[in-house]
């Protein structure tokens, strides 16, 4: 009788601990999963990029501990959130493009190369800066600091970038490497761009067409995927193709999927 009055009474302990412990409290994390597709033209699939990112949402204050403090001093607060990068990739197709142009006065081409690659680094960040309205969103691909989901921030700049030119063969000749090579916001495990013009051939760094997309847009209420196209200016014919999923999952449903 005494063994099961002690049994009744540890149960009772655990379960009224258990009451007093608030596991509701604690906010589910919310994830935005970002896919983007940037093409020159839609009926030329050997020209176009995939991008895959996954942001956490975590509060400013978090994110800028000193300038929440601060607000608190002052009897404020410092609202919104902001997006930190959980993990993200990118892959180019390979592709080839012509142009024409004059060697010693005559009618020549200038042919332009790169080969298919995944990404190696690739950095994004967003935020949502109207606290009055969770669904508005701004998102881009930056090579300047960001924060991660710990909510530690670090700069992409201050990583070594060292680039390995283009292997020559026994008795080849060499290739230039033409220009200044920076870490960027949208790097390729194969960095270059291959240029053959009037005999003579060069490679640059390969300029994501990915580091321009910036997107300032709002989900529709009570929805939780956007899914939309936007263009680049007409000098630089660049076409996007993007959809962001607001989740409670961690998993990207896309990654590496190159369908829309």
């Amino acid at each position: 009788m005494h063994l099961l009055s002690f049994r009744f009474s540890v149960s009772t302990v655990l379960l009224f601990v258990f009451l007093l412990t608030d596991f509701g409290s604690a906010e589910a994390e919310t994830y935005y999963h970002v896919t983007v597709k940037a093409m020159r033209e839609p009926s030329d699939p050997d020209d176009c990029e995939w991008a895959w990112v996954t942001l956490v949402e975590i509060p400013k204050s978090r994110a800028y501990p000193s300038e929440a403090a601060l607000a608190q001093r002052y009897g404020g607060s410092l609202r919104g959130s902001v997006l930190a990068l959980v993990r993200a990739d990118a892959w180019r197709s390979s592709h080839r493009h012509t142009s024409e142009v004059r060697c010693n006065g005559r009618r020549s081409e200038m042919v332009v190369t790169w080969r298919e690659s995944r990404g190696e680094r690739v950095y994004a960040t967003g935020g949502l800066d109207d606290p009055n309205d969770p669904d508005k969103i701004n998102f881009g691909f930056t090579s300047r600091e960001i924060p991660d989901d710990n909510g530690r921030w670090f700069d992409p700049r201050s990583a070594a970038y060292v680039v390995a030119g283009v292997p020559v063969p026994a008795g080849g000749e060499p290739v230039e490497m033409r220009g200044d090579y920076h870490i960027r916001a949208v790097n390729y495990l194969d960095p270059l761009k291959h240029y053959e013009r009037c005999g003579k051939r060069w490679v640059e760094q390969f300029i994501s067409a990915l580091d321009n997309f910036h997107l300032s847009t709002s989900f529709e209420p009570g929805e939780n995927e956007l899914f939309g196209q936007t263009l680049t200016s007409p000098a630089r014919k660049r076409i996007y193709v993007y959809q962001i999923i607001r989740s409670a999952s961690r998993e990207h449903p896309h990654w590496r999927q190159t369908t829309m």
